[in-house]
């Protein structure tokens, strides 16, 4: 396996844990958990710390300050792999943005666009804009890196 889809299946593993944190830690600050919230905030964002600075040590790329977005591609087929599936995420993206206006749409227009409702709906589309990407992300680099 190389180095670049060891970088993509341990960023991927990595972001479901902080992104999920971050749900969690918006759906329990609303029904006021306040402590359980700031212990999974702050479980997510060592995480991330946790991933960047692993990632960075044992495959030696620069993940701060970087100044090419496709830092984790070693060679040409691994950077048009990568270039492949931000072009699928880039449309993935604007769906995500379609759908939310609708959505928000149809809940104005009905008049049920109470501040609880919005809260769950930015926070259920924030966390599809988290999710399906990141699997979307996995599943293509896998795809074409079997090609």
């Amino acid at each position: 396996m190389s180095d670049s889809k060891k970088i993509v299946r341990f960023t991927f593993w990595m972001n479901k844990m902080w992104q999920i944190g971050f749900v969690l830690f918006s759906i329990l600050m609303i029904n006021n958990m306040r402590q359980t919230a700031m212990v999974t905030i702050l479980v997510s964002v060592l995480a991330s710390l946790f991933e960047m600075i692993y990632v960075s040590r044992k495959y030696h790329v620069q993940v701060f300050n970087q100044k090419d977005e496709l830092y984790f591609a070693k060679d040409e087929r691994d950077r048009d792999i990568a270039l492949k599936v931000h072009s699928a995420l880039i449309n993935t993206f604007i769906l995500l943005v379609i759908a939310l206006w609708i959505l928000l749409s149809i809940l104005w227009g009905m008049n049920s666009l109470s501040m609880a409702v919005l809260f769950y709906v930015l926070n259920g589309w924030i966390a599809c804009a988290f999710i399906i990407p990141d699997i979307q992300y996995y599943i293509l680099w896998h795809k074409y890196d079997q090609q």
